[in-house]
This record gives C-alpha cells, structure tokens and sequence, in this order.
C-alpha cells in the first residue's frame, strides 16, 4: 500500500512537472507571436505549477509532531489525556495539514470518530491543521484506559498541500508512544478472601523462618530436623549428629505463582475472563502483601512482551517492587504449553525455607497436587488459589485452598483441606 502510494505521488509529481514545462513553452510561444492573453495564462498555469511544486517540497520540512500523554502509566477505567502538537518551524506557512494517526482500538476516545483499519485491534484517526509560519498548535483528547495490557502509538501519517490542491506532499514518522495499563488492583474481600489472613493463621511447618543463605553455626540434633539440615562433617568430627543453624530470615516472603492457562491443554485456547481474573487476583495480593511488609517475589509460565520465557521477579520489599510486578503482568504475552507445576519445582527450590507459596490457577491436575504436597512437606506453607475451577477439587491436606467463582456479588466458594 505504501509503495502504491509513493508510486503514484511520483507519476503525479512527474505529471505537473511535464505540465509546467509545456505551459512555459505554450508561454513564450505566444510571446513570439504577439498573442498576449496566450501568454498570460500560458505563464499563469506555469507559475501556479511551480508554486505547487514549491509547496509540494518544502511543506513538510521542519514540521514537528508530538505526541504526549498526560501519564504513561493507569489502572482501568482510570481517565488520561492525549496531546496531539504541531509545529510548522519555517516561513512557508501550511494551510491545511492533515494528520492520520494509528490508535490501539482497545482503548476508549471518548467524542472522537475513529475509522476501521485493516490492521488488527487498530483503528485510524484523522484530524486537520492550518500552520502560520513558526506556528505550534495543540490539541487534547481524552483517553480512557479499558484493559489492561501495553499499548503502542507509532505510526502516523502527514500530508499536506499547496493553496491549489494540486501538489500532495506526504511523510510518515514513526515516533513511538507508549501507554501502560496496569491489572486493576481490588480489596482482596472482592475475590471473597477475607480482609485479615487471607493466607490463613496457620504457621509453616516450623515456627521460625531461616534464612539458608545466612549460615550462623551448628547445634545438636533434635527429632524432626530436616535430613538437608545436618552438618555432616561436624557430626564426623563430634561423633554426634549436628545440625546447622541459621539466621532469621528479617521479613516474611511471599512467592506468587501464576498460571495463564486456563484450560488443561493449551491447543483449547485461553478463557479470557478467568486469565484477566487470575491476574487481577495476582496483582491484588501483592499489593497488599507489600502493604503488610512482605517480601514478594512473582513468577509466571509466560513471557512479558520482549522478554524472556517466562517472568521471574525475585522476592523483594524494595519501593519499586510493586511497580514491577504490575508491569510485568501488563505486559504479559498469555501464551504458553508449559506447566506451573513444572515452574514451580524449578524455582521454588530457590525460595527461601519457610517462604509462603501461592499459586494462582484454572487447571488444578494431580501433578500440580502432587508438587503442592511436596512443598508443603518441604516446610513451605502453600495456598491454592482456583480461580473458576470445578467445586470438586482434589483432596490436599494440609494446604490453604479457595475457589475464586468471580460471581457477580462478589462472593466465591472456599475451603481449607
């Protein structure tokens, strides 16, 4: 289409420079023969071609288009503006200049009309100027964030013309904006977790947190210390089993799990309503896991838009970290074959001991039950969010376990195994 266009602008341009030439001669032919109106319009016709030309090459130069919102980054339903400038920094003034800029069509532009493009989840705005010579115009829309997700302003066409209509000069620049909505964030009673402990009372397997990286010594060995525990060489050099000893870990951790696939095979698709659910729930909890000054970390078995395979953000209680973790699940690209469980036991044995696991998912098969089972032995507390799964869910004992309906009154069905 572009190559048609700049094709046909070079015929047209050829056309009227073929045109001004014959018009010059038809000129100072008529000149030769003394015929004076000739020569008026034949030189007419050949000025008002030259000034087309004129106009058709340095229209666009020093032409200046921005593109600014009043924020880069929102939350859905939330209301930003779009600022549209035009500069015309040159002596030539414009009379009318046209701008044909490409918009996300999930997005809402309240008052505007925006034509259909052939591009997928695209849409076409068009909008007209008249430049003074070193004149700058702004203009401002409305945009309404609807959904999450990463939305890119790149490509926009300029045209524009000489008084005549008859030469066309056109240019594209491509300049990107970007627009970042972030998974709408609920009070956690909204997915029918209660306000307080949503994760439940109840302890980890041991009372205290350690920190495997802070090694602090060893002491004997008492009944049900872990087999990973004990400090052979010195249990060699004592003739007594020892165990190590760490250090507290400062702050709990929290490690959120989440899984994009919404049903057991991945070649059935996506169910889009229980994903976004899934991640608005995801979001939800580490906004308020960081309120209550939890380490949170975020994992999940797909990619952000230009990353790596899957998302890995390690637990932290840094200010940004919340950021990050929005960002992350705005950018999310929900495709993958890969199994959280699978995810899981990769990752989990980097966590540290006692750190509470929370997996976020629609499709609960045994191995993820059999990988949950693990963790909880393993000293991990772990709490199943299902999130529009089948009432009849596998047994797991010992484990935090909601079922997220998503019902319209905002009430779900739970149960602690």
């Amino acid at each position: 289409m572009d190559d048609a266009r700049a094709l046909f602008a070079g015929q047209r341009q050829e056309h009227l420079r073929a045109i001004l030439a014959a018009a010059a001669l038809v000129g100072l032919a008529a000149v030769a023969l003394r015929q004076p109106v000739l020569a008026v319009a034949g030189f007419a016709v050949a000025l008002t071609l030259a000034v087309a030309l004129v106009w058709q090459h340095f229209g666009l130069v020093a032409v200046r288009f921005r593109r600014r919102f009043s924020q880069s980054r929102a939350f859905p339903g939330e209301e930003l503006w779009l600022e549209l400038s035009v500069e015309n920094n040159k002596l030539l003034p414009l009379p009318w200049l046209e701008v044909e800029d490409e918009f996300p069509a999930d997005l809402a532009f309240p008052g505007l009309q925006l034509d259909p493009s052939p591009k997928p989840k695209t849409a076409v705005f068009h909008t007209l100027f008249s430049l003074r010579p070193y004149e700058r115009v702004r203009r401002r829309y409305r945009v309404v964030a609807t959904r999450r997700g990463y939305y890119r302003f790149s490509r926009t066409r300029l045209r524009t013309s000489d008084p005549f209509g008859l030469a066309l000069a056109t240019r594209e620049d491509t300049a990107t904006d970007e627009l970042i909505v972030y998974p709408a964030i609920e009070p956690l009673p909204a997915f029918g977790l209660p306000a307080k402990q949503p994760l439940g009372d109840r302890r980890p397997v041991r009372p205290l947190l350690d920190d495997p990286t802070r090694y602090r010594g060893v002491r004997p060995y008492v009944p049900g210390d872990l087999p990973r525990r004990i400090h052979w060489r010195a249990t060699a050099r004592t003739g007594e089993v020892q165990s190590k000893q760490f250090e507290q870990a400062a702050t709990p951790t929290l490690a959120l799990f989440l899984d994009i696939n919404t049903f057991e095979h991945f070649w059935e698709g996506l169910d889009p309503e229980k994903l976004e659910r899934a991640i608005s729930l995801c979001a939800s909890l580490a906004a308020w896991a960081l309120e209550e000054r939890y380490q949170v970390g975020l994992y999940v078995n797909a990619p952000r838009a230009g990353g790596e395979r899957f998302i890995r953000l390690p637990p932290s209680r840094h200010p940004r970290q919340l950021q990050q973790i929005l960002e992350a699940l705005a950018l999310l690209v929900p495709y993958t074959g890969y199994r959280i469980e699978l995810l899981l036991g990769a990752e989990a044995r980097l966590l540290p001991w006692g750190a509470t696991v929370v997996v976020i998912t629609s499709v609960v098969s045994e191995a993820l039950r059999r990988t949950l089972l693990a963790l909880r032995r393993e000293g991990h507390a772990v709490t199943l969010l299902a999130v529009g799964v089948d009432p009849d869910l596998p047994a797991l004992p010992g484990l935090m376990v909601y079922r997220i309906d998503g019902g319209e009154d905002g009430t779900v069905a739970w149960r602690t195994a």
